[in-house]
């Protein structure tokens, strides 16, 4: 090897083992390699943000790490963002809480699609208000419970999930069909009452009307029952663990301490997770410390 690759990999080793301070993939919604927060504790974030994303489609992750081990926060978390694709694939609603706790300093990072609703001045202010007081007295889980409040609250009325678009449009359906299907047997019945002189004519034009008014209905009525039964059970998919996929992952990590117990506690809190959906951030949110 000549004496300029070796004077390159000498110089970019050090930017080499900073690049895997983070996995390369989480396995749930809080990520705690500097050993934190407690097992129950985690269990309680893992299972509101859960629920969040369930209703709103927004991910918000938590990440807690020792040191930023030289790096800026801010190129910190955009690469971290940018590496778990946090937030939903053409939306971009994800946040990242990144907390490092010797260099004192944290921050909320915004993907495009919130950066309206989260400007920088929101999440400061949520910083400075809701959680560095907590973070000063080492109440660093009241901290991020109370952070996370503040941000589904301004966040969750911005994406809706698609679950509801669909439930409501298949209504709207259902609904059509049935004003249709009765307007015409309205039709049929006033035009009946105008044919005097032939009864077989009036019978054989009910009965179509009739047919006419149930087949409509009760084609929608099914359609309406196929796609609730469909929506349930895409729910109950939901509901079922995918730890597995991220076994490679976790694997890799367990050589050091703190990364098998942060493997161990996640893929024991009970919380069902589907990583990142394929979102990015350009850089937007804010930094504190305390």
């Amino acid at each position: 090897m000549t004496m300029k690759p070796l004077f390159l990999i000498i110089l970019l080793f050090p930017l080499l083992l900073r690049a895997q301070d983070f996995p390369s993939k989480p396995i749930n919604y809080v990520t705690d390699i500097a050993n934190i927060l407690s097992d129950e504790q985690e269990k309680s974030l893992n299972d509101k943000l859960r629920s969040f994303e369930d209703s709103t489609t927004n991910q918000i992750f938590v990440y807690l790490a020792s040191s930023l081990n030289g790096s800026t926060i801010d190129d910190y978390s955009q690469n971290l963002f940018h590496t778990w694709h946090i937030g939903q694939m053409g939306k971009n609603n994800g946040v990242l809480i990144t907390i490092f706790i010797n260099d004192h300093k944290f921050r909320i990072h915004t993907g495009y699609g919130l950066e309206g609703i989260l400007p920088d001045i929101v999440t400061k202010h949520i910083q400075d208000k809701d959680m560095r007081p907590l973070f000063k007295e080492n109440k660093y889980y009241e901290g991020i419970d109370k952070g996370v409040d503040q941000l589904i609250y301004y966040s969750k009325h911005e994406f809706k999930a698609n679950k509801n678009t669909e439930e409501e449009s298949t209504a709207g359906l259902f609904i059509f069909f049935y004003a249709f299907s009765a307007a015409f047997l309205i039709i049929i019945l006033l035009l009946v009452r105008k044919i005097k002189d032939k009864p077989t004519a009036k019978k054989v034009l009910i009965v179509l009307s009739f047919l006419f008014f149930i087949i409509p209905f009760l084609g929608s009525f099914l359609l309406l029952l196929m796609v609730f039964i469909a929506l349930s059970f895409r729910k109950d998919l939901l509901k079922t663990p995918r730890a597995s996929n991220w076994t490679s992952s976790s694997s890799s990590w367990s050589s050091s301490d703190s990364s098998s117990s942060w493997s161990s506690s996640n893929s024991d809190s009970g919380s069902s997770f589907d990583g990142g959906g394929g979102g990015d951030s350009g850089g937007g949110g804010s930094s504190s410390d305390w």
